[in-house]
C-alpha cells in the first residue's frame, strides 16, 4: 500500500459511467489500474451510493446497465487485484464516527474517508469540495474532480 494506491469516493466512480467534465481523468486511473501502475480502492457504501446517482440521471442513462458495467468492471479488477472493494467494517464505522466528531459532516463523507484511511490509500480523488478540504486536513493526496 502507498503511492500507487487510490481511493475514488462516490463522485469520482460516477464519472467513469456518466460521462460528465473530468471523466477522463477517472478514465486514466482505470487505465492505470489495469495496467497495474495503481491500484484503486472504493467500499461496498459507494457502490449503493452511485447507484442512487444513476437513478438521479434515469433520463439520460440506463441506472441497470450502468450498475452493470460498474459491477463487471468491478469484478473483473478485483480477480486481478487491482481493485479493492471495501467491507463497511468495525474499524471503518468507528473510524468514521471520530472523522464525524473531528469535522462535524456527514457519516457519509466520513466513511470514505475512514475507509481510505483503512485501505492505506495515499491518494483520494472527488469532487465533492467539503471532502477536498478535509481529505486534506486528513494528509491525502487529492485529485480534484469537477463538481
Amino acid at each position: 500500500m502507498g503511492e500507487r494506491d487510490v481511493y475514488l469516493d462516490t463522485s469520482a466512480l460516477a464519472k467513469r459511467y456518466l460521462k460528465e467534465r473530468d471523466s477522463d481523468k477517472v478514465d486514466e486511473l482505470y487505465r492505470n489500474a489495469e495496467m497495474g501502475k495503481t491500484k484503486l480502492h472504493f467500499s461496498l457504501w459507494n457502490i449503493g451510493e452511485v447507484c442512487g446517482v444513476f437513478d438521479k440521471h434515469r433520463e439520460n442513462t440506463n441506472p441497470k446497465s450502468d450498475l452493470e458495467l460498474l459491477l463487471g468492471e468491478s469484478t473483473r479488477l478485483v480477480v486481478s487485484g487491482r481493485l479493492n472493494v471495501m467491507e463497511i467494517s468495525n474499524d471503518v464505522v468507528m473510524g468514521a464516527l471520530e472523522i464525524v466528531l473531528k469535522y462535524h459532516i456527514y457519516v457519509a463523507g466520513a466513511l470514505q474517508l475512514a475507509t481510505a484511511h483503512i485501505a492505506g490509500a495515499k491518494r483520494f480523488v472527488t469532487a465533492d469540495k467539503m471532502l477536498i478540504r478535509i481529505a486534506k486536513k486528513e494528509g491525502f493526496d487529492v485529485i480534484e474532480l469537477a463538481g
